[in-house]
């Protein structure tokens, strides 16, 4: 016991400064953790993020730096509805609690597509149709006409020239060649057909619509021809007008 007591006393001082070093120690670790790291993670200072949506990237950017966040470009997409650089989308999203400080990812507007028209002039009618559609471009008319220098079937004209720059979903116009110019034009039977269906055999046999008269009856389905005025079959130059009596579910005003 005198011994223990000896001890005691003549390690005072290093117990004492040991005791003093493990309190200053606690001491700091409460000041770090109640102090410092709530003003370094800025606790408490979550504020709405802004909507920067719909903005120009210059004026999204100083928007959300006068908030106290930093904007990071992330990725940019083809829109047609925004124009070039246009903020479209921001994550975190607009109005969600955020701190101070964080970093907004932004996704930018890269306007429309611009696409350049491939050349289908002397291509296959569905080649033609496949490679368009493949360069984001869509198909309008198909015409029909006769031509002593493209094969029957293949792609004679096309209306945006090959090569043009243009935007994304342009409509593009085909003429199809029907082989060369025959020697005599048979009307051909749309009689029971639709009118789109009616149009397309009059062009193939290079004959065209005349004029169109719309007729009620129920039993049919709506804009399917009843009647024409020239006989299938018959012999008539090319270019002639044919006229139809197209089927309709209600009176055309």
């Amino acid at each position: 016991m005198n011994n223990l007591k000896l001890w005691f006393e003549r390690n005072n001082t290093v117990l004492l400064g040991v005791t003093s070093t493990i309190v200053l120690f606690l001491v700091l670790i409460v000041i770090l953790n109640y102090a410092v790291m709530p003003l370094y993670t800025k606790q408490g200072a979550e504020v709405d993020l802004v909507d920067v949506t719909e903005m120009p990237y210059d004026q999204a950017e100083k928007m959300l730096k006068s908030q106290g966040f930093k904007m990071v470009h992330d990725t940019t997409t083809f829109n047609a509805t925004y124009p070039e650089s246009t903020v479209i989308a921001q994550n975190p999203l607009p109005y969600t609690k955020v701190k101070r400080g964080r970093r907004i990812y932004v996704t930018l507007s890269g306007g429309e597509r611009i696409v350049k028209v491939p050349h289908v002039i002397g291509t296959s009618e569905r080649d033609a149709i496949f490679t368009l559609r493949g360069a984001g471009l869509t198909i309008g008319n198909t015409y029909y006409e006769y031509s002593n220098y493209y094969p029957e079937g293949t792609v004679s004209k096309q209306s945006i020239s090959a090569g043009i720059d243009t935007t994304n979903k342009s409509i593009v116009d085909i003429s199809v060649s029907l082989g060369r110019i025959p020697s005599e034009f048979i009307v051909p039977n749309v009689v029971g057909k639709s009118f789109d269906t009616a149009k397309t055999l009059l062009w193939k046999s290079g004959l065209k619509v005349g004029s169109v008269t719309y007729q009620l009856h129920e039993k049919l389905i709506p804009f399917t021809v009843i009647s024409q005025a020239v006989e299938p079959g018959s012999k008539v130059k090319q270019g002639k007008s044919i006229d139809l009596v197209v089927s309709i579910m209600e009176e055309k005003s």
